[in-house]
């Protein structure tokens, strides 16, 4: 027990030769229990195992760190987050080098190194962290908020833990399709005082339509999304990142600061795009401006949805204007409209239909094998990259 009478959550093992330095800052923190020779008025607790150490340093130039983390690795395998005053120089590849989960400069604000701390922790009793999947189309009416949020649904019901985050902050449609009134926002939580972590993601959510699905929805009014900083973004898709196993992202039409943020923080980018001259058109520009990113290719992937529908560009043709791959085909099917007027997605109205078993392996493919796959009888509708 904390000397103010609070349960700390987090042990963190502080080392290091400005160790005494930091803990004189953070020893006050109730969520916090200091083990370690810095460790100070009865806040450690002797024989408890870290959840986290935090190795401070004066300078990132230290001579003999790698020397020094190699004896603390000895006392605990808990993810290491380096910490150093002054400076950055050098400490990120330093970092990297002796395998940190994080790499701080001093000094931050409590707020900050707590942030860095849970996450840490979290990412290291989950196994790894969540994987980020944004789906974009650079053209309205593409359907990809139909298709983002049945992917969210197909990898909830797989029995991933899932957040579905609608990043088209001025006019999305995510909560509608998913049939949830919105107790909160992202705007709400962007505007709301302090740094976004874990916990604080955990309040602004909105429980979905099946188990383990949960909604941070985009603002209610257009005007709302001023308030949301490209910042405010990057914690927040850090904090799901740390949270859930599967992070959808929906997104608008344009390259915003949205996209920029979610592009920055995504493990893969679908593109999607119908078989119609003015979708490609916009999503080959789209491609050119994703490479001028840096965007990797090999993390990107073009889904063409309403594959079948009369007078549609076929396939030879598509790749020929993107002068890409296609990865994935996605069926016109006449259920998928009625399902999103019913406002339930497709995965849950339809669960044996065509589109719902090609989002399903979709989802299974990009997401890892705990997604739903279709069922052996009928042949997959899916061309996929493995």
């Amino acid at each position: 027990m904390h000397r103010n009478g609070h349960s700390p959550s987090l042990r963190v093992l502080l080392s290091g030769a400005a160790a005494d330095q930091l803990a004189s800052a953070i020893g006050g923190e109730p969520t916090l229990s200091l083990l370690g020779p810095a460790a100070r008025n009865g806040n450690a607790q002797a024989g408890s195992p870290a959840d986290v150490v935090l190795h401070v340093v004066p300078s990132s130039s230290s001579p003999g760190l790698a020397e020094e983390i190699a004896e603390v690795r000895k006392a605990s395998a808990a993810p290491l987050i380096l910490a150093a005053y002054g400076e950055p120089n050098g400490i990120v590849e330093t970092g990297l080098a002796v395998g940190a989960a994080d790499v701080l400069t001093l000094p931050q604000s409590n707020e900050t190194l707590l942030f860095a701390l849970r996450k840490a922790a979290l990412a290291n009793r989950t196994g790894d962290a969540g994987k980020i999947l944004t789906v974009f189309s650079p053209k309205g009416g593409s359907g990809k908020t139909v298709l983002s949020t049945n992917i969210a649904v197909a990898a909830a019901r797989s029995g991933l833990k899932t957040l579905l985050v609608d990043l088209d902050l001025q006019f999305g449609d995510a909560a509608l399709a998913l049939g949830v009134t919105p107790r909160a926002t992202i705007s709400d939580l962007a505007s709301s005082s302090g740094h976004t972590d874990v916990e604080k993601l955990k309040a602004f959510v909105c429980p979905g339509p099946t188990a383990d699905l949960a909604l941070l929805p985009a603002p209610t009014r257009p005007e709302d999304a001023q308030v949301i900083r490209q910042g405010d973004l990057k914690a927040i898709l850090d904090a799901a990142r740390a949270s859930y196993s599967a992070v959808i992202v929906d997104t608008g039409p344009l390259f915003d600061a949205a996209i920029l943020a979610a592009v920055d923080c995504s493990d893969h980018l679908l593109i999607v795009c119908n078989p119609e001259i003015t979708s490609l058109k916009n999503v080959r520009i789209g491609l050119e401006t994703l490479d001028r990113l840096g965007f990797p290719r090999d993390r990107t992937s073009i889904v063409v949805n309403r594959v079948g529908a009369p007078g549609g560009v076929v396939r030879r043709e598509i790749e020929q204007a993107l002068e890409a791959e296609i990865a994935y085909e996605l069926p016109d099917d006449p259920e998928v409209p009625k399902a999103l007027n019913r406002a339930v997605p497709a995965v849950i109205a339809d669960e044996g239909g065509r589109f719902a078993r090609a989002v399903s392996e979709l989802a299974r493919s990009l997401i890892g094998e705990g997604a739903p796959a279709a069922s052996p009888q009928r042949r997959s509708l899916l061309r996929g990259r493995r």
